[in-house]
């Protein structure tokens, strides 16, 4: 797991530190007893971070990172774009056949806070962070 850049510092690998993220958030879902159908499910012109079952519910998941907390809560960066585009991609993965069908899809968003003087990640999940109706 990388460790977070020093304060004021960009990291010279944000997407090693995403990829780090993604890892985190599965092995949680997995702890939950999720069982993980992908990651990176490409679809269309759009990308899914995860994708789980759990409970006969398909759960779509975005990954989302912060070092610290100066730039906000990263359940923040989620705002109405990017769940359109979410959205959208789930629309063209199930018409393609890349996630089974399921009556409920819920849309969720998981967080990891990598703490600015290190220490372990905080890992936080948003089940049915938003909904996608509100963008049909």
């Amino acid at each position: 797991m990388p460790p977070p850049s020093p304060p004021g510092r960009r990291s010279a690998a944000p997407a090693e530190r995403g990829r780090a993220a993604e890892a985190l958030v599965r092995r949680e879902l997995e702890r939950r007893g999720w069982t993980v159908l992908g990651t990176n499910v490409r679809a269309g012109r759009g990308e899914l971070d995860l994708c789980a079952l759990a409970g006969g519910v398909l759960h779509v998941v975005e990954v989302r990172s912060r070092t610290g907390a100066r730039a906000g809560h990263p359940l923040e960066s989620v705002g109405p774009a990017k769940r359109r585009r979410v959205a959208r991609t789930v629309a063209v993965a199930l018409a393609e056949g890349r996630l089974p069908r399921r009556r409920e899809v819920r849309y969720d968003v998981a967080t990891v806070v990598w703490p600015e003087t290190g220490g372990a990640p905080r890992v936080e999940l948003f089940e049915g962070a938003f909904d996608a109706l509100d963008f049909w």
